[in-house]
């Protein structure tokens, strides 16, 4: 310490100061104090901003979180609407094969010429009640 003290008191006869050893001692102890001071109110807003900056991380993890679900329940909701669609879709192919099955019995039936309803039939069929 005792040196700390002869540097500053020459760093003071510099400046054209006249020192104490007392003084000189004080002024090192004091200026140690204001940067070790200094450093704990530099920690403490560290540590601060930390927990705040942590708080608000967890705030936003639970917000995405909420988000998630909401999305995964809309993902859901299509993935049941699309089972439902393809569902539709597979009723209607095969009521689209029924009918061409139909269409091709039908065109695949002779036409009888005596069974035909022929302009002369309609016109007796008109008149009965």
């Amino acid at each position: 310490m005792s040196w700390i003290v002869a540097i500053v008191m020459r760093l003071a006869g510099f400046a054209g100061v006249s020192l104490s050893p007392f003084a000189a001692g004080a002024l090192f102890a004091g200026s140690l104090a204001v940067l070790a001071g200094g450093a704990a109110i530099a920690g403490g807003a560290h540590l601060y901003n930390a927990g705040f900056s942590s708080a608000d991380a967890k705030c936003e993890a639970a917000q995405v979180a909420e988000q998630n679900a909401q999305l995964q329940a809309r993902l859901e909701e299509k993935d049941r609407q699309l089972v439902f669609a393809n569902a539709l879709q597979q009723r209607d192919a095969e009521a689209e094969a029924q009918i061409k099955s139909n269409q091709g019995a039908i065109d695949a039936t002779p036409a009888n010429a005596n069974k035909c309803f022929t302009r002369d039939m309609s016109r007796r069929v008109r008149g009965v009640r």
